[in-house]
């Protein structure tokens, strides 16, 4: 494989840039990736992520995040305390959740 010693950094980068990489599907091979190939297989692996945030308090608080899926669920009040409650799947897109006194913050789904 080749070395590169020196090299002149690049800012401007786009989805069309590629990068050097290898290719464990491909029995290793040395390939070009697009960066926006990259992305899609970072998204489709790690999957994509949604902040709630609950400005007014409540005590039910009903989340409709657009995820297609049935995301975990991490919830704060507004001084960053990890708050519990009880949480319904209504669907692969929204989420209820209750709780036994209302307030506000964030609730973090992936």
């Amino acid at each position: 494989m080749a070395r590169i010693s020196t090299y002149i950094k690049d800012t401007n980068l786009n989805d069309l840039d590629m990068v050097i990489g290898t290719d464990y599907d491909n029995s290793n091979a040395t390939v070009n990736f697009k960066l926006e190939s990259i992305a899609e297989y970072m998204r489709d692996s790690f999957g994509s992520t949604y902040t709630f945030t609950q400005a007014t308090p409540s005590s039910i608080w009903t989340i409709t995040h657009s995820l297609e899926k049935f995301p975990s669920i991490t919830v704060v009040d507004s001084s960053n305390n990890v708050v519990v409650g009880f949480s319904t799947y209504d669907n692969s897109n929204q989420i209820t959740l209750e709780f036994s006194a209302p307030f506000a913050g964030k609730a973090y789904l992936n």
